[in-house]
Order: structure tokens, then C-alpha cells, then sequence
């Protein structure tokens, strides 16, 4: 269970999400091990459908965290990356980096996280979108400095 600072009456209008971004951005440690899986090649449509899941739920948690970081420490950024071979989307604050690549090989695919600063042996995924949650709290709470 994670437990929430309340500075005012206006934090109920905030998600929790938005309360853990503006803690990790003050220092508090809010971090939950990332939860992540192997990654497994799988047809194309199945990895489609999770890559832009998480691209679109990419796009909400970003907007979140920055409504909490805004004017008060460096922000989120989203970019996104095609190629032939790949589809990536990468999330980054200062010098830290989190970028997940669909990556095709014939009719199959698989996802893949790469991150900057925790580097796996083998290819590893998200669990499931909420995760994506826990991985821009890393970016913030871990490159807090400036």
C-alpha cells in the first residue's frame, strides 16, 4: 500500500499519480520496483496492440506528471522513433532515458525496455500499462538532481 502526502485541501483533485510525481520531485522516495517480464516473440498484431497501449497510456501519465513538475523542475519528454525494422517511443527527464521498441523479425515481434541508467541481460518488458506509472516516478525521483 503506498501512502500519500496531502499538503492542501485542492490535493483531491489531484490523481495519485500526481501526488507520487510532485513527492519524488521534493525527494520523497515513492519508487516501487518496476515490474517487468521477459520479453517474447509473438505475432505482430498481438505486440501492436500492447506497443500502442502503453504509447497512447505514455502520453496520460506524462501529461500528469508534468502538471507537477511544471515550474518546478526540468520536465518530461516524449519522442517517438520509425524505422523499418522497429516502432519506439522514448520517455526522458535530464540525462535518463526509457525507451520501448516494438521490433519486428518476419511476421513476429516482440517489446522491448531499454533503459539508460538499468541495463538487463535479456530483453524485458512491461507487465502491464500501470507500470508505466512506476517507470516515470524512477525518471523523476533518480534524476531529480539538476
Amino acid at each position: 500500500m503506498r501512502t500519500v502526502i496531502m499538503e492542501s485541501q485542492r490535493d483531491v483533485v489531484f490523481t495519485p499519480l500526481m501526488l507520487r510525481c510532485r513527492e519524488a520531485a521534493l525527494s520523497v522516495d515513492v519508487r516501487v520496483p518496476l515490474r517487468l517480464k521477459p520479453s517474447s516473440l509473438r505475432a505482430v498484431r498481438h505486440v501492436n496492440d500492447d506497443w500502442v497501449g502503453q504509447r497512447a497510456r505514455a502520453e496520460q501519465v506524462i501529461a500528469e506528471a508534468n502538471a507537477m513538475l511544471n515550474g518546478r523542475t526540468q520536465l518530461i519528454g516524449l519522442d517517438d522513433r520509425i524505422d523499418a525494422e522497429s516502432l519506439a517511443f522514448t520517455v526522458s527527464r535530464l540525462d535518463r532515458t526509457a525507451k520501448i521498441t516494438m521490433r519486428f523479425v518476419n511476421r513476429q515481434a516482440w517489446l522491448e525496455l531499454e533503459r539508460s541508467y538499468a541495463h538487463s541481460a535479456a530483453p524485458v518488458e512491461l507487465v502491464e500499462l500501470q507500470v508505466l506509472e512506476d517507470l516515470v516516478v524512477e525518471l523523476i525521483f533518480d534524476g531529480r538532481r539538476e
